[in-house]
């Protein structure tokens, strides 16, 4: 790109590359933009094909609870509480209990009714936990069982609680359910809508690994470089558009 000693001509020219470098990145924006917000988000996060009834619990005798952790603390050494959760599980109370053990969360369910200390789901209890969220029947086309480190940055599944169970349906959305057996519950329903967010989201963020990290260089630098564009384009037109030299003619020296 050779330029001049005109300063308009060089402002033209570097609007025009400018425009044709970064185009392609604001139409991906702009098509981004526009399926975000014409998108029905519960269908992208998969909950129109599942219950979104709540369970609630009369009673729960927390005596028991602390019985389960003083079990497991004969068992395991237990460094901190992280958290304590209350879910439902084939209707019945259920605590998730999460600790730190050696920096590392460790996560025990314990029957909230009992105090007993659960095992981990099993794949059969995984797919009538699945099976038993869905507004109506649908048959389970595959299963696949996820251990831990399986899935990298890439996998719909990424940052996940593994292992799990994906059970993929035998439905026009493609959706599938993953169950995570040490929470025992689901995790997360991914679906076409949610594949197409999710690689729009890829585009519109500028990070190509885990779509999360918006304070990546490649975003920063094609930003910087929008804003360039913008005021090159603004400066054109103020040296361009009749009505201000008429202006300038009118009102200047």
């Amino acid at each position: 790109m050779k330029f001049k000693k005109n300063s308009n001509y060089n402002t033209r020219k570097i609007h025009r590359y400018l425009g044709v470098f970064i185009g392609i990145q604001f139409l991906f924006w702009t098509l981004g933009g526009l399926y975000f917000s014409w998108n029905n988000m519960d269908d992208v996060h998969g909950e129109t094909l599942l219950k979104q009834e709540k369970k609630y619990f009369s009673f729960v005798d927390f005596s028991k609870v602390q019985k389960g952790i003083d079990s497991l603390e004969m068992e395991v050494t237990i460094d901190s509480v992280h958290s304590i959760k209350l879910i439902e599980a084939f209707e019945k109370p259920l605590v998730q209990f999460r600790y730190f053990k050696n920096n590392h969360i460790k996560i025990q369910l314990i029957e909230a009714e009992t105090g007993k200390l659960r095992p981990a789901f099993s794949g059969q209890e995984c797919i009538r936990l699945a099976e038993q969220q869905l507004k109506e029947p649908i048959a389970i086309a595959t299963a696949e069982y996820l251990e831990k480190h399986t899935t990298n940055a890439h996998h719909e599944y990424r940052g996940g609680p593994l292992p799990a169970y994906a059970f993929t349906l035998d439905h026009p959305s493609k959706t599938t359910i993953y169950v995570s057996t040490e929470l025992g519950q689901i995790a997360s329903v991914r679906n076409n809508n949610w594949r197409r967010f999710d690689f729009l989201w890829m585009l519109h963020t500028m990070d190509y690994t885990t779509r999360d990290h918006i304070t990546n260089w490649v975003l920063r630098v094609f930003s910087i470089l929008g804003v360039l564009t913008i005021f090159s384009g603004f400066y054109l037109f103020n040296i361009t558009s009749p009505s201000i030299k008429r202006f300038r003619n009118k009102f200047g020296k």
